[in-house]
């Protein structure tokens, strides 16, 4: 009778042959694996290279080279859209400007107050 409460198959009680083994994983191939984010393919396309001519011929740059060469030759030719972004992206990255290794050198210069010098009021009657 003890047996017949072992084999018994019902509410919470699989047959034995479908329960999970022993030793062995319910989910066996695991957790499906994400796609790359955003910044990870951001990085992987601006690092492509892409063939450019220019002045001195065809040129091999990355892409993000190129679109900082394009940004900047488009602020020096006078486009006010690209003089913005060029300035935004300064004023929040100064190594854009001087370079990750150049000092930042701040100059502070004193204002004297002026001289006791007696000013001269004309009145003009």
């Amino acid at each position: 009778m003890a047996d017949d409460f072992e084999n018994a198959i019902g509410y919470k009680k699989p047959p034995k042959a479908s329960q999970f083994q022993k030793g062995r994983s319910g989910n066996p191939s695991g957790r499906p694996r994400t796609g790359p984010g955003i910044a990870e393919v951001f990085r992987r396309v601006s690092k492509q290279v892409v063939l450019t001519s220019g002045p001195k011929g065809p040129q091999r740059m990355t892409k993000l080279e190129a679109i900082a060469t394009q940004l900047l030759n488009k602020a020096a030719n006078g486009d006010l859209k690209a003089m913005k972004v060029f300035l935004q992206m300064a004023s929040r990255h100064l190594e854009l400007i001087t370079g990750p290794d150049a000092p930042i050198i701040l100059q502070i210069v004193p204002v004297s107050p002026p001289q006791n010098e007696s000013v001269k009021l004309s009145h003009h009657p």
